[in-house]
């Protein structure tokens, strides 16, 4: 090495940068997440995607490859059922717990259910039940889904149809 405080500070820089550029791309993921919600993925009530929305369910930047999510089942879904949510934990430590809301029209979240994170690797089912979203004439509709960290970062987002 000729010079390692040269090759010190390139080092900086370009983690430096990296979690710079991570940190734009959740910022610019989590201004999606609240844009009005204008399509959904259509799922069967065993799961099965018969149509997909591009934008449902992807992963934001700062988990990307550490959780998966399964659209939410069924979609759309009659007012007074439950619908389901699956998140895949892919070994990563989170703060310890996830929680699923909705957003109103004044951008305002809603918490629907908050589960505890166990383990590194499990499985965590959100049970959503469409009365949580007030009177059957307010909760008809399409409604954006928020899935969160316990350090309130969004880590995906979907929409649900309620007829």
């Amino acid at each position: 090495m000729k010079n390692p405080t040269l090759y010190f500070l390139l080092l900086i820089l370009t983690v430096f940068g990296t979690v710079c550029t991570n940190n734009d791309a959740q910022n610019k993921f989590e201004a999606l997440a609240y844009a009005l919600p204008s399509n959904y993925t259509e799922t069967d009530f065993q799961g099965n995607t018969v149509r997909e929305d591009s934008d449902d369910w992807r992963i934001s930047p700062f988990y990307l490859g550490l959780v998966d999510v399964e659209p939410i089942f069924p979609n759309p879904i009659g007012y007074g059922n439950n619908a389901t949510l699956d998140v895949n934990v892919n070994g990563v430590s989170f703060s310890s717990i996830m929680e699923v809301g909705y957003l109103t029209e004044a951008n305002n979240f809603i918490d629907l259910q908050i589960l505890d994170v166990a383990s590194d690797f499990e499985i965590l089912s959100f049970t959503i039940n469409t009365n949580q979203f007030g009177t059957a004439t307010a909760a008809r509709g399409i409604h954006r889904l928020l899935l969160i960290d316990g350090n309130q970062r969004i880590i995906s987002y979907g929409d649900l149809l309620i007829e």
